[in-house]
């Protein structure tokens, strides 16, 4: 074999793969000589490629991550439009529900109101009420809404505010229909109640609350228990002369002496209080300023004027005899003392409230006896006329009754007076009383 043919034979006899490949690194001297700078350089080269690989997978994560947190959040940001939308469908579903609702509820508020306003849909029945004096606009309310005359208050109220002068209701009973409307609830209410028939009464002179109750309850107006109790209220304080009454309690009727007799003319639905006003009122008309300014001067009240008033009332004849017994009455109040008559001893004081002994309880003993007190009674025995009120004021100044203490009649009507007891015993037995 040629010298060529063995350059190309294998020095080492071990068998190679046919792909393998020689490598050889040819290296000088001195490059040997930096063997462990080499190492260094193979070392460095061998850290930093992990640490490279790992950053490039580190960002490939922290890409990844960012974009699927973008695409969440964009996924989020879509769901959040579909729930806006949807919760926009249920809120404007819900508003326009409570509107229709609001709308529906006020509607039927109003057309309550305006079917009550014009009386629409209530009953066609009639009702009484009673109105007092000086109503306000709370109180007429409050009563029409009782007695089923109107459904609505509050529509009554405001139509009252607006259109309604309280001050022109007039106080009364006032049978109404309950399908008016509220003009004709108003114009009916301020023209007055429906008064009926007119009915006239005469009341005499010397009549007695009792009496006078019992003729009222005669015509129909009220019974005598209601007059009776009306008689004994504080409801007529607003007159300055039972006003200045300072002794109630011990009287039998409050009222008495005060009810001035005349003829009246009533309506059949009149009230207590109107009829008892009418009566007060002609009293204070009655009096007149120089009537009270004289009896001030007597240095006697109006009351105890009155009560001697009603006195003389019950005792005397006559007009003429009423001026005589007021001078000996007031003989025995002012000087009796001096003849040894404390008392005033009228037999009219006896019974009273009643008339007659046949009229009171039996063994009845009243309080106002003026046998058994000194003085005046408590108050007056019954209702004196003008004459007998005058007569009280303004004593007759005569010569027969200036000293005169006793005074008596006979069944004509005679009168005799007498200045001391036996005169009188004599006056008597002509009279035909011994």
């Amino acid at each position: 074999m040629s010298d060529n043919g063995r350059r190309y034979a294998p020095k080492d006899a071990t068998p190679r793969s046919q792909n393998s490949r020689e490598f050889k690194l040819n290296l000088s001297e001195d490059q040997l000589n930096h063997t462990d700078e080499l190492e260094d350089l193979q070392g460095y080269a061998g850290s930093r490629a992990p640490q490279r690989v790992e950053e490039s997978s580190a960002g490939a994560r922290s890409a990844r991550a960012e974009r699927n947190q973008k695409k969440e959040a964009k996924e989020h940001k879509k769901r959040n439009r579909v729930k806006a939308r949807k919760n926009k469908r249920i809120f404007a579903f819900t508003w326009l529900a409570m509107v229709i609702l609001v709308s529906l509820t006020l509607a039927s508020y109003l057309i309550g109101g305006s079917n009550d306003f014009l009386g629409v849909d209530r009953t066609d029945s009639e009702v009484e009420v009673t109105i007092p004096e000086n109503v306000t606009q709370e109180q007429l309310t409050d009563i029409l809404y009782k007695s089923h005359a109107i459904d609505k208050p509050e529509f009554f109220s405001l139509f009252c505010k607006f259109t309604t002068e309280m001050e022109y209701f007039e106080p009364g009973t006032y049978t109404i229909k309950t399908n008016y409307d509220y003009k004709q609830l108003v114009n009916t209410l301020q023209s007055g109640p429906d008064l009926g028939e007119e009915i006239t009464v005469m009341f005499r002179e010397g009549i007695t609350v009792q009496q006078l109750a019992a003729l009222l309850e005669e015509n129909g107006l009220h019974t005598a228990d209601e007059i009776l109790e009306a008689c004994n209220s504080s409801d007529y304080d607003s007159y300055s002369d039972v006003a200045a009454i300072t002794n109630t309690s011990d009287r039998y009727y409050k009222l008495e002496g005060y009810l001035f007799p005349d003829t009246y003319q009533f309506f059949e639905n009149d009230t207590v209080e109107s009829i008892l006003d009418r009566f007060l009122n002609n009293f204070e008309n009655k009096l007149t300023d120089e009537m009270r300014d004289d009896i001030a001067k007597s240095g006697y009240t109006t009351d105890q004027i009155i009560t001697l008033a009603s006195i003389i009332q019950a005792e005397a004849a006559n007009t003429d005899d009423m001026y005589m017994i007021s001078a000996i009455l007031r003989n025995r109040l002012e000087n009796g003392a001096e003849h040894d008559i404390h008392t005033l001893d009228c037999d009219s004081t006896v019974y009273y409230p009643y008339k007659t002994a046949n009229d009171a309880p039996e063994g009845f003993v009243s309080s106002y006896s003026t046998y058994d007190n000194n003085g005046l009674p408590a108050g007056p025995i019954c209702n004196p006329g003008l004459d007998a009120i005058m007569a009280a004021i303004y004593p007759s100044t005569s010569d027969d009754c200036r000293n005169a203490y006793y005074f008596c009649h006979d069944s004509n009507g005679k009168a005799y007076y007498a200045s001391t007891m036996d005169d009188h015993l004599m006056n008597m037995a002509e009279a035909g009383l011994l």
